[in-house]
């Protein structure tokens, strides 16, 4: 199980959880698992990497979202949806002065 374990880089403990799981194979002899080299490729080949998997970026986003910036540079509004509104001047507000 020990080699098992370098092989996977993980811990005896990960392995002997996949072994009474059944998620990977061997055969118990006494208190010793034997397990199988060709069921361990097997296991490493179907084995996800550990982490958040990466976000694909797609050739076909890349596209649609060239043709988005062509049609706003058409438009005249540059990375916008809208074109911002222009905010009237307020008045300032007086303060009275009391004395």
């Amino acid at each position: 199980m020990a080699e098992a374990a370098a092989e996977l880089n993980a811990s005896e403990a990960y392995v002997r959880r996949l072994l009474l799981r059944q998620r990977l194979y061997g055969t118990k002899l006494g208190f010793v698992w034997a397990i199988y080299p060709d069921d361990l490729e097997a296991f490493k080949r179907m084995r996800r990497p550990p982490g958040r998997p990466r976000k694909a970026i797609e050739s076909a986003n890349k596209t649609s979202l060239a043709s988005i910036a062509d049609e706003r540079i058409r438009a005249g509004t540059g990375r916008l949806l809208r074109q911002g509104r222009s905010k009237p001047a307020q008045p300032k507000a007086r303060r009275n002065r009391s004395r």
